[in-house]
């Protein structure tokens, strides 16, 4: 798999990365890996010839011989048993050179892996009563980390055992009251670029059990997970991961149309180093109820109460009413009744914010025939917060949506009107949002959904809070209007296509009302030899009163797309152009895109994929974007035993303010399997440049597996 994160790093070429591999170790580390694969070896034979033994001597003379029943059953029985050997080398090199300070980096890993594997099923007293399997790792770890920063040098070198386990068991499956139970520990190792590589080891276990019975099903879940974090480089500080959860749910059905629901949820986290610690309970209680001489209709309800304790206090009490009616096969509709009474933290420290609400909704759906589904929602919503600010939202959208059946193929179209007006009252007010998701994609920024967004306060982690990205070189955070915009910075660690957890502040100011009168209109023919020509309208309109009010930027928008798409086969072509009118932020946009898989055969697949987009912001600053990407797999299956597969990914961006850069990415793997041996060979080499820094990465992956 590409990544466009990798593209950051590198070292020397090909021939230079194969040599080192093949030379780094020293006498020392090579006497040590011999006494850890000879003490392997003893392992393996030991499991080998660890069978009950058969005895054939006779019975003594005054004995009979001993019969068992060919139905007695043992108190544990194992129906299989598999063994293997595996081990994995990797090397990675990298190297950053600065442009500016004519200074280097470098960064060189090497990890080494060997353990025996062990596999085994079977049950206890009988099949039905529980079957499980079994699957242990027994092994050493050995890793060599060295980093050099110009003449400053750091190294690091570890060897450890390696220890891993996976349990699973069922049990009383063909009763009314099955379960299962998990025991597993698992490592591995993750690449960082510009950082050694860090090793996780997580510890899980849990059960899971339910009661099925038509009139009152009940299940329970119980599940806790030990992440612990450890860079190969002791310089580093290690991080660990705790979480548990607990799960009660159970209903009784009064009848096939009535029925009572409670489910609970317990949960605890802890994380290091973010210092995050919080327990959360939640209790929901729910009815449904179908009504009507069909049973056509349909009333839920629900009431829930949610306490959130620890680093981030959260406090909710909700009660929910949904109705939804069918009057007749093209009409229908539903109703929703909410009100909300919360309380929510700061990290910070910062006075709590209780907040109350009302909402209401409705929506009407008429179908006539299978061409036009119109449309017609409304909704009014009422916020009150003790620090006197108050908000009301009252909205109705009616939307249109055409299909048409004709000689040429299928006519679509859509239309959609929105008014909506928001009045605000009293004093300004502060919020904090924690892992708001977003998924980078370049070129295209990430915008938060929020205005008045405090820049200070933008915290960015993966989505496994495993890593923690820094501003300037991992991402760059940019103020459009109200608006605030994040970029990726192609060098960093953040890869093209990954999702993040965004955390920050916003400020939401009072004593206004805006207006916003919004028009939706798209139109596509979908030619059934494979053309598509479509046109998109959105236009926006928004009115502050008074026109001197502060904490909101009012953004008149009339955008402008025309595209056409081709699909044919295996063959799917895009070209669009983008004219977006605004007061905030005004740009034009040329997109291309083509995408070509071909099979030769059952065995052999290419696929081509480029995309290339110009953005010219039209606005005073006049910043201009230009972005092309190319990428190439190939893919073939030699015999029945060889799988070959190679990829190249070339990108390069032009950009007259953050300045320009360029890439290439290649891959390599081969696979072969046969009988009981397996050999997997990965090669990656990339090679990143821009105006200030050139970076190389290199890694060679090698696992070796060898069953007996």
């Amino acid at each position: 798999m590409i990544a466009s994160a990798r593209k950051a790093t590198g070292n020397a070429s090909a021939p230079a990365c194969l040599q080192s591999f093949l030379a780094i170790q020293s006498i020392r580390i090579a006497v040590t890996r011999m006494r850890s694969l000879v003490g392997l070896g003893l392992l393996a034979l030991l499991l080998m010839s660890c069978r009950p033994p058969q005895s054939n001597q006779a019975p003594p003379p005054d004995q009979e011989p001993q019969t068992i029943a060919p139905d007695a059953t043992k108190p544990i029985d194992f129906t299989s048993l598999r063994k293997s050997l595996e081990l994995t080398v990797r090397a990675r090199d990298q190297e950053q050179k600065s442009k500016i300070s004519g200074g280097s980096q470098t960064w060189k890993e090497r990890i080494y892996r060997e353990g025996v594997r062990v596999e085994t099923e079977g049950y206890v007293y009988h099949p039905n009563f529980m079957e499980f399997t079994l699957s242990g790792l027994f092994g050493l770890l050995q890793s060599d980390f060295l980093s050099k920063f110009d003449d400053r040098e750091r190294t690091s070198s570890d060897t450890g055992t390696i220890y891993e386990y996976d349990f699973e068991g069922s049990f009383l499956k063909k009763k009314e009251y099955p379960g299962s139970v998990y025991l597993k520990r698992y490592s591995s190792i993750e690449p960082r670029p510009f950082l050694s590589s860090l090793q996780t080891t997580t510890d899980s276990e849990g059960f899971a059990w339910q009661y099925v019975d038509p009139k009152m099903p009940t299940s329970l879940q119980f599940d806790m997970t030990d992440v612990k974090l450890d860079p190969l480089d002791k310089s580093e500080s290690p991080g660990e991961q705790k979480n548990s959860s607990f799960r009660f749910d159970t209903s009784y059905h009064f009848t096939e149309h009535n029925v009572l629901s409670l489910t609970f949820d317990r949960r605890s986290v802890s994380e290091d180093p973010f210092a995050l610690q919080y327990d959360t309970n939640d209790l929901t209680l729910g009815h449904r109820f179908d009504f009507g001489e069909r049973h056509e209709h349909r009333l839920d309800s629900e009431l829930e109460f949610y306490d959130q304790t620890g680093t981030f206090d959260t406090k909710r009490n909700r009660w929910r009413e949904t109705l939804r009616l069918t009057h007749s096969d093209t009409l229908r509709s539903w109703y929703q009744f909410e009100a909300m009474d919360r309380t929510q933290g700061h990290l910070a420290g910062v006075a709590p914010i209780t907040e109350k609400s009302i909402l209401g909704s409705g929506t009407v759906e008429h179908t006539l025939y299978d061409s036009l589904v119109s449309q017609l929602f409304g909704y009014a919503q009422r916020q009150k917060f003790d620090d006197g600010l108050k908000i009301e939202r009252f909205g109705v959208q009616p939307s249109f949506d055409y299909r048409k059946k004709n000689p040429w193929g299928m006519l679509m179209a859509g239309y959609q009107f929105r008014a909506q007006r928001e009045e605000r009252t009293g004093a300004d007010l502060s919020f904090e949002v924690n892992d708001e998701p977003a998924t980078f994609n370049d070129p295209d920024p990430v915008v938060l959904s929020n205005t008045n967004v405090v820049v200070s306060s933008v915290f960015i982690t993966s989505q496994d809070r495993l890593i923690m990205y820094n501003a300037t070189s991992d991402y760059r955070v940019r103020r459009v209007g109200d608006r605030i915009e994040i970029e990726r910075v192609p060098t960093g660690r953040i890869a093209d296509g990954q999702t993040v957890l965004i955390d920050y502040f916003w400020a939401l100011a009072g004593n206004l009302t805006l207006d916003t009168l919004t028009n939706n209109f798209s139109i596509r023919e979908n030619f059934d030899f494979g053309l598509q020509p479509y046109y998109r309208l959105r236009k926006q309109d928004q009115t502050l009163t008074p026109a001197d009010a502060t904490g909101v930027q009012p953004d008149d928008i009339k955008d402008n797309t025309y595209g056409v798409e081709f699909r044919r086969d295996l063959i799917h072509f895009l070209a669009e152009y983008e004219d977006h009118e605004s007061t905030i932020q005004p740009y034009k946009a040329k997109r291309l895109a083509a995408d070509l898989t071909k099979r030769f055969n059952r065995n052999r697949t290419v696929r081509l994929r480029a995309r290339w987009v110009d953005i010219e912001r039209t606005d005073l600053l006049g910043r201009e974007t230009k972005f092309f990407t190319v990428e190439g797999r190939y893919r073939e299956q030699i015999g029945e035993h060889l799988t070959l597969e190679g990829a190249a990914l070339y990108r390069k961006e032009n950009d007259n303010t953050a300045g320009n850069n360029k890439g290439l990415d290649l891959d390599f793997s081969l696979e072969w399997l046969i009988r009981e041996t397996e050999l997997r060979l990965t090669y990656n080499f990339g090679r990143f440049e821009d105006d200030f820094a050139e970076n190389r990465n290199q890694m060679l992956y090698l696992q070796f597996r060898r069953r007996f």
